[in-house]
């Protein structure tokens, strides 16, 4: 258990994984600034700042991201799914 928590805590804090978790982060809150989201993209190019010093943030909130996107866009646009 002890050496799985070892190689994990080297492959998160990798140069490589914060690139890409970092990379992965922007492009959604570009893609959200692009479609006229401007709450989630500012939230989202904020948590890329954090992304590159703290690699598991940005793969957690990319994952939340592509799991539960539309809800917080929604929440995001202040439309719930009950009215819509």
């Amino acid at each position: 258990m002890r050496l799985l928590a070892m190689v994990l805590k080297r492959l998160l804090s990798s140069k490589p994984s914060r690139l890409f978790s970092l990379v992965s982060v922007l492009i959604n809150g570009l893609r959200a600034l692009i479609r006229g989201n401007r709450r989630i993209g500012a939230l989202l190019i904020g948590v890329t700042l954090l992304a590159y010093r703290w690699s598991p943030l940005g793969i957690a909130v990319t994952i939340l991201m592509h799991q539960y996107g539309d809800e917080i866009r929604a929440w995001a646009l202040d439309r719930s799914e009950s009215t819509a």
